[in-house]
């Protein structure tokens, strides 16, 4: 038996700090899939939307990961991110950064949001977090904080600066540790180890990282796998004891029903993955929820789980993105979700909108590019 947790929404707000200590029903893959949750109903949360929807500084990005930190409030970490204004409906004096966060308080009508964007010495914008003495930049994924660490998982990639919305080649992986996380994002203290289990060949691509979830005494670390390049996604995992999380020599990763130290060789729990996607722990239920976008779809999915590692349900539908009715060129993904603070039943979901003509459509049509908010009611 274990316990379990997120290190995301739920573990934030008194009342819910009890989840922790729940009983689970162990850590082996149980035999059999249980019947899925589905949604009964997933509307766009207004107060979300309205605090991200920004016309100057900080006016769009994707990744869209939430952290719990310590103090109760939420970080928000996302990837590629734009800089600049927006006037009538248009993005102005546009500069692209690869990350930026936000620090959410509060829920509801107390909800506040401050963005955070990095500037070097010429007030310019640019990156908080990029790599050491190597070319290119990151991708940030997942984090969590452990024992007042912030540890956040990122993908060093190069482009060739077409700016299009594929053209970059991924290289490596690295772990970043953030040893003050409640200090504003410009003023960590960040050390960065190489993370050597992320593959990008030809032949194996493994992109660790995308979720990472603390279940009893070990921290459970998602990736996305695919055996050739274009090929079918599957979501496989690893995991490490909580205390050791930069010692890679005690990384374990699950193949068919064992953990073993060969990271190529982990199993598929699930596939037709995209690159992107969120494990939750639904303590009311005892369930684990594993929440996606197939590539290239507009519909996010939900697969149930009886144990972190599965075996997973079958996927349904839970919310369709809109967004692709406005234009041909639009594409939706990054789809996650999280259960909010202080329910048993409500999902905060979020996704990313973008272009396949990238800047020349997002300049001058500013609804895109924007992460989006929803909120859903799970029913059996």
């Amino acid at each position: 038996m274990a316990n379990a947790h997120n290190g995301h929404l739920f573990s934030l707000f008194p009342g819910l700090a009890f989840v922790a200590a729940l009983l689970l029903p162990g850590l082996d893959a149980a035999d059999v899939a249980p019947v899925p949750l589905r949604v009964n109903r997933s509307v766009p949360d207004d107060v979300m939307n309205r605090n991200f929807d920004r016309t100057d500084g900080w006016i769009g990005a994707d990744a869209i990961y939430s952290v719990p930190l310590p103090d109760r409030s939420v970080l928000w970490i996302f990837g590629d991110t734009l800089v600049g204004q927006i006037r009538d409906g248009k993005r102005r004096n546009l500069t692209m950064v690869n990350n930026s966060f936000a620090k959410q308080s509060g829920w509801g009508s107390e909800l506040t949001v401050q963005l955070f964007v990095n500037e070097d010495a010429q007030g310019k914008p640019t990156s908080f977090i990029a790599p050491e003495d190597k070319p290119g930049y990151f991708w940030l994924w997942d984090a969590i904080v452990e024992q007042g660490k912030l540890y956040i998982f990122a993908t060093r990639l190069t482009s060739p600066g077409t700016i299009t919305a594929f053209d970059w080649k991924l290289l490596d992986q690295s772990l970043i540790v953030v040893d003050n996380p409640l200090d504003e994002p410009a003023k960590w203290t960040a050390r960065q180890f190489d993370f050597p289990f992320g593959a990008f060949t030809d032949s194996y691509e493994v992109i660790w990282g995308i979720e990472v979830l603390n279940v009893d005494d070990h921290i459970y670390v998602y990736g996305s796998a695919q055996h050739q390049r274009g090929g079918v996604r599957s979501l496989v995992v690893a995991r490490v004891p909580r205390d050791q999380i930069t010692d890679f020599d005690r990384w374990t990763f699950y193949r068919n029903g064992e953990w073993q130290n060969d990271s190529k060789s982990a199993s598929s729990l699930t596939d037709q993955i995209g690159t992107e996607g969120s494990v939750t722990y639904l303590p009311d239920r005892r369930k684990f929820i594993y929440v996606y976008s197939p590539p290239l779809n507009p519909t996010i999915m939900m697969r149930t789980a009886s144990t972190p590692i599965g075996p997973w349900s079958e996927a349904v539908a839970i919310y369709e993105c809109p967004e692709v009715n406005w234009d041909s060129r639009i594409f939706c993904y990054a789809g996650k979700a999280r259960l909010i603070p202080g329910t048993q039943n409500e999902l905060l979901i979020t996704y990313a909108t973008n272009s396949f003509d990238m800047l020349p459509h997002v300049t001058s049509d500013a609804r895109v590019y924007y992460p989006r908010f929803v909120r859903a009611t799970l029913t059996d």
